[in-house]
């Protein structure tokens, strides 16, 4: 094995750029987590549909993903997310991917699912904004 000489400047470049792949990447394993967590909680939820949302929230609280969630037309309210630990940018990855598949599962359509406020970043709660993409 050989060894090469790096300089404190070209180590923290590198370091830097390892970080910033690995978080990336994690990120995205994260939502994809999430998205499986979210399909089997929605067919649990899918056995009684006109509580469906409801349903979902309850078995949010019960396996201790949130204290509380709301979910309404176009945005879903978190309290007390797991994932909310201190971080300068949003950070539940793993429940952004949840609440897509409940939405998607419950509208039998694609959606973009995207985090607009983190309780990770100070916010008081963490907010989903959920919105429709394409036809039925």
């Amino acid at each position: 094995m050989k060894f090469v000489k790096l300089s404190q400047s070209e180590y923290d470049q590198i370091r830097k750029l390892y970080e910033g792949v690995m978080s990336q990447a994690c990120y995205g394993l994260f939502f994809r987590e999430g998205m499986i967590f979210g399909e089997e909680i929605s067919k649990i939820a899918m056995q009684e549909p006109e509580k469906y949302f409801e349903v979902c929230g309850n078995l949010l609280r019960a396996r201790g993903w949130v204290d509380n969630i709301v979910f309404q037309e176009s945005t879903a309210v978190a309290e007390g997310s797991i994932e909310a630990a201190p971080s300068e940018a949003v950070a539940c990855h793993r429940l952004r991917g949840i609440v897509r598949k409940v939405y998607e599962a419950k509208t039998h359509r694609r959606v973009h699912c995207e985090e607009i406020e983190c309780a990770a970043k100070g916010d008081k709660h963490c907010v989903f904004k959920v919105e429709m993409l394409g036809g039925e």
